[in-house]
């Protein structure tokens, strides 16, 4: 009995061991962030730790299709409760119509890292409905206007370069434009379909969008006319983004290139929506982050170039 209860010790320590070995494995797997870098969780959606009214901790969505900011109603209520400064306003989106919100109209500060921004008024709606229970709300591009930022989407952070650093020579440069006051970007690629036909165009950047590419309802009805989706399978998603519901089509894209750079194989949607943001005729479509997370990524708000290298 004695020799039994020795036995069990013993294989009690190894694996105890062998437990704080794995342990130890997986936090030195963890990779180390870069001086000044401020960490980002990649899951599907851009999310970062923020400090709301310099004592309030949210977890954030970073959303280029934003241009305010935006908190979930049940976080609101539960951290701010109803004041005079509400009112009710309309809002459009990637769904297929409009969506009644709350406005608050006194000022917001907020700071991400050591970045600190204020804004005059957010927006208040149930967002969680729409991107799960893990956001407390969502910023947009006002917060990173005027700056040059990594986002390293493996690694998991952003880091704001500084005026004087130079852009690695393995970087390649696109050159993309502004749609209207500086508050949307529009990346130029192509997109080749499965008959061949090779669509060159402009796409709006929206890392609130997790897949790669979706496709505007005016170029879909386009390419429809032209018999070049052909493949496509239809769906209506019920919860499509602020707005409502959304209807588009599936198809598998045999390639999209965006600066010289090829990428096979690529299911995108292909939007049906008479109403919002997909309805827009000024773009394309839209670029997500599972397009972006193939990417080192370095976005210069200001002057707008986006540069890129395979990861």
């Amino acid at each position: 009995m004695r020799n039994l209860i020795h036995w069990a010790v013993a294989i009690l320590f190894v694996a105890t061991a062998c437990s704080n070995a794995n342990q130890k494995k997986v936090a030195q797997a963890e990779p180390q962030l870069p001086a000044g870098a401020i960490k980002m969780e990649y899951e599907r959606h851009l999310y970062f730790d923020m400090m709301l009214r310099d004592s309030i901790p949210a977890r954030m969505i970073f959303d280029t299709g934003a241009t305010n900011l935006l908190l979930d109603s049940t976080f609101y209520a539960t951290n701010f409760g109803k004041n005079n400064n509400l009112r009710r306003a309309m809002l459009s989106g990637a769904g297929d119509g409009f969506q009644l919100t709350t406005l608050d109209a006194s000022s917001w500060s907020y700071r991400v890292g050591e970045l600190s921004h204020t804004e005059q008024m957010a927006i208040v709606m149930n967002l969680r409905k729409i991107v799960g229970d893990g956001a407390d709300g969502l910023f947009g591009l006002p917060f990173m206007q005027g700056k040059r930022v990594e986002f390293n989407y493996a690694d998991g952070y952003i880091r704001l370069l500084k005026p004087e650093e130079k852009i690695a020579e393995d970087y390649t440069a696109v050159q993309c434009s502004w749609l209207r006051d500086k508050d949307r970007i529009i990346i130029p690629l192509s997109v080749t379909f499965a008959d061949g036909y090779t669509l060159t165009g402009n796409f709006l950047m929206d890392t609130g969008m997790p897949n790669e590419l979706a496709l505007g309802s005016a170029t879909t009805a386009r390419l429809k006319s032209g018999g070049h989706l052909a493949d496509a399978c239809s769906a209506t998603v019920e919860v499509g983004g602020v707005g409502g519901s959304r209807t588009e089509s599936y198809v598998t894209a045999q390639q999209i290139c965006i600066a010289g750079k090829a990428m096979k194989d690529i299911r995108i949607s292909c939007s049906e929506n008479e109403r919002g943001a997909m309805a827009d005729s000024r773009y394309d479509g839209l670029v997500g982050n599972a397009l972006f997370a193939r990417f080192d990524v370095i976005f210069d708000f200001e002057n707008w170039v986006m540069y890129i290298r395979p990861n």
